[in-house]
């Protein structure tokens, strides 16, 4: 049986822990809660306290599982291994993205006001960056990256590409900033 490595065993830890953070606070909240916000943040769609406590965390999970297949069975896996940046980035912003909006979720159903729409914003802008500043060093593969069909048939141009898409996805990603700044202004009221 092969042995798994630190950094697996800290994924799976990081993928299933949605599931205890909600099995913890299950008792102490009430049973409809809030699983969707509208733009301006305000709730506008509610499920009962076990669909939304453990449905997403459920989905998140598969997904994280079938990332892990898709990475490992990717007839070009050893380029994925040449990318372990994109890798990384590719497993881990699943069981990020889980944890936080689990954690979301918990709190708006605690009553706990925070600005949902700023911290989403500013996570999706960073997110954004961070892989623009790892696209250029992306290996051709079949699993992550800019996969459209004009890429995957040519390696020259999916290296082409991904090197000019990356500082585009980083400029864009800083470029959400000001959207956070601006929204800070106006609910500071000046």
């Amino acid at each position: 049986m092969k042995k798994l490595k630190k950094s697996d065993l800290f994924y799976w830890f990081f993928a299933v822990l949605p599931f205890l953070i909600s099995a913890a606070f299950y008792p102490y909240l009430p049973d409809q809660i809030a699983d969707h916000w509208n733009s301006a943040g305000a709730a506008d769609g509610y499920s009962s306290k076990a669909f939304g406590l453990f449905a997403l965390p459920a989905i998140i999970l598969a997904a994280a599982v079938l990332v892990k297949i898709m990475l490992k069975i990717d007839p070009r896996s050893q380029n994925i291994d040449r990318s372990p940046q994109m890798r990384g980035i590719s497993l881990w912003f699943i069981v990020i993205l889980a944890n936080a909006m689990d954690i979301f979720v918990i709190l708006s159903a605690l009553d706990v006001r925070f600005n949902m729409n700023m911290i989403v914003t500013a996570l999706v802008g960073i997110g954004i960056a961070v892989i623009g500043n790892y696209l250029p060093k992306c290996k051709f593969n079949y699993t992550m990256g800019i996969r459209v069909p004009w890429t995957l048939a040519s390696e020259s141009n999916w290296e082409k590409t991904h090197r000019m898409a990356g500082p585009i996805w980083v400029a864009g990603g800083v470029l959400i900033a000001p959207m956070i700044y601006s929204y800070a202004i106006f609910r500071r009221g000046n």
